[in-house]
């Protein structure tokens, strides 16, 4: 009976190895298994970058055990030979490794110094400036990565990038144990946005008043010629005259408000539920300044059932008091009963 009961504790105790084995985390590279009481997590502040933008990305590792953990990061080697600050080098491709991949998988090409250069990894990491952290249980240390001094980042793509950590890396027996991040996050680069310089105009050119542009503006409408009216206007601020573009057009980044811009262009121009018929300028007010004028409308208008009437206040801007050309920056619309002719 005493031989059968240590053969059966015996098989208890293979048991419950297997099973902490099982359930005990451990992470896996190049072969070596072990358990490593760190998790990554990486975000980011933004989603979408400008081309002229460093795209940077904030790696949070925290101690998951309730003992102190240490890890090493390396600073930047003193030969010239190696890494030249001056030349654009970086040494934030050793402790952490991020892998960035575009839309279709692909991965992007590595632009950082010692991948691409003729010296191995192993020749290098001798040479570069150990920097020891020490994280008591539940703590956590927060990394920032230029993803742009290590990657060749293209204008127009979209990418996902992921984080692999390697804590030992200065280890013989433990430089292959790498931790990834939990998660990946995904962001795009767009080209900067341009602005056109102003112009000053001669002074001694001919003027055109506010009221001549209205003018040229509803002929432009009434004649069927919408898309020739748009020149007479400032579109990004006009825009803010349609609640349902404004809305949208505020809360856009630059890319996206082109996309507006020219929605709303198109519903300006393609708008055909109330034709104009006629129209009469009842009042021209420049203010103080030179630079804002008002300009009142009487219209009629025929639409699906019947003609309305209206009245407009259009607000017109121009840059400077030497630039002869004003645009329309604003409508206020009011429906009136009578016309007086």
């Amino acid at each position: 009976m005493r031989v059968c009961g240590n053969y059966i504790m015996k098989k208890f105790l293979i048991l419950l190895y297997f099973i902490a084995i099982i359930a005990y985390p451990s992470y896996q590279s190049y072969g070596q298994q072990s358990y490593v009481p760190l998790s990554v997590l990486i975000k980011s502040d933004k989603n979408k970058f400008f081309s002229s933008e460093e795209v940077i990305i904030q790696i949070i590792i925290k101690n998951i055990s309730d003992q102190h953990v240490s890890f090493k990061i390396y600073d930047s080697s003193g030969r010239k030979d190696i890494f030249d600050r001056d030349r654009g080098d970086i040494s934030d491709y050793t402790t952490f490794k991020p892998v960035l991949y575009d839309t279709t998988g692909k991965s992007e090409k590595l632009i950082s110094p010692y991948v691409v250069s003729e010296h191995k990894g192993s020749e290098i990491l001798p040479w570069m400036q150990p920097r020891e952290i020490k994280l008591a249980p539940g703590e956590i240390f927060i990394h920032r990565q230029n993803l742009g001094r290590i990657y060749n980042i293209e204008t127009g793509k979209k990418y996902r990038v992921k984080m692999h950590f390697f804590p030992y890396l200065n280890d013989p027996d433990l430089s292959g144990l790498v931790v990834s991040s939990s998660n990946e996050i995904s962001f795009s680069v767009t080209k900067d946005p341009t602005y056109i310089p102003f112009i000053a105009k001669d002074p001694k050119a001919v003027n055109i008043s506010p009221s001549e542009i209205v003018l040229l503006f509803l002929n432009a409408e009434r004649e069927g010629n919408r898309d020739k009216a748009i020149k007479y206007i400032n579109i990004d601020k006009f825009i803010h005259s349609y609640p349902d573009f404004s809305r949208k057009y505020d809360l856009a980044d630059e890319e996206d408000k082109k996309i507006i811009e020219n929605d709303f262009i198109r519903y300006l121009i393609n708008r055909k539920s109330d034709y104009l018929k006629e129209f009469r300028i009842t009042n021209e007010e420049i203010d103080n300044s030179g630079l804002v004028a008002f300009v009142t409308v009487e219209a009629r208008r025929s639409g699906l059932i019947k003609e309305s009437r209206f009245k407009y206040i259009y607000r017109l801007e121009k840059s400077s008091e030497s630039d002869f050309l004003w645009l329309i920056s604003g409508l206020e619309a009011l429906v009136i009963r009578d016309i007086r002719r």
